[in-house]
């Protein structure tokens, strides 16, 4: 590949970005100037926890998992998306990755140096004022989610990440709401603070009852109305048990 290839497609990367469409024209070449695209296979690990945080990192394909090491097992904390920074609280804050980074499935990221980056929002108050709120609303949202799993039953906790799922990368077509992504009951697990196994008895019940059904490479939601009544308490199906 060419140089005037590469940098078009860094080019290209950085403009579809919703975090840097709003930059003057100069600026995204800047950006693309300094940026680098890798790509990362699914399983491969983007970084470990305590890593120096030296780039930002976008997802332009793909979506990242970030997970707390154990000794009984990874905990999966969040699910980052297309157009999403990874790690970007570790980077603002010029401190380790508190958690590794793992592709949940072929991912290309964009990386750009952080002290770039920082001479940048020095020049885009505009754009440091954004990325102020994004970190804030990720740190409210992480917060929120540990509280909420606190005393839920394991049906009402995957219950409710099927639905923020839904929210942040349904789509509306089949009879219902599918979302494109291959998770694992393992992740699932990981994800919802339960055993495989509970995982496995709750999936494999909704999915004779209609309510999550499992398809190679995604889920279907039939009714989100219905998934929510559950998630709220509202619904009472056969209870899982305790995890």
């Amino acid at each position: 590949m060419t140089e005037d290839v590469r940098t078009d497609r860094v080019l290209a990367a950085v403009k579809s970005l919703a975090m840097f469409r709003g930059l003057a024209a100069g600026d995204q070449q800047r950006v693309a100037a300094l940026a680098t695209l890798r790509v990362f296979q699914r399983g491969e690990t983007v970084w470990e926890e305590g890593d120096p945080a030296e780039h930002l990192t976008v997802i332009l394909k793909g979506r990242v998992k970030v997970v707390r090491r154990g000794e009984t097992g990874d905990v999966i904390l969040e699910i980052f998306d297309e157009g999403e920074p990874v790690g970007a609280i570790a980077v603002y804050n010029y401190m380790p990755y508190p958690a590794a980074a793992v592709a949940l499935e072929p991912v290309t990221m964009l990386m750009l140096p952080r002290r770039d980056y920082f001479e940048l929002l020095d020049r885009n108050p505009d754009l440091a004022r954004a990325l102020i709120r994004e970190l804030t609303k990720m740190v409210l949202a992480l917060t929120r989610k540990l509280g909420e799993a606190r005393g839920q039953r394991v049906d009402v906790r995957i219950a409710q990440l099927f639905l923020t799922l839904a929210e942040r990368m349904g789509e509306s077509r089949d009879g219902g709401t599918v979302i494109p992504i291959r998770l694992t009951r393992q992740e699932i697990a990981d994800l919802t603070g339960t055993t495989v196994e509970s995982a496995i008895r709750v999936l494999s019940r909704w999915g004779r009852q209609g309510l999550v059904i499992t398809r190679e490479g995604a889920f279907v939601i039939p009714s989100r109305e219905k998934l929510a009544a559950l998630a709220e308490g509202a619904a009472e199906p056969e209870r899982a048990p305790p995890a």
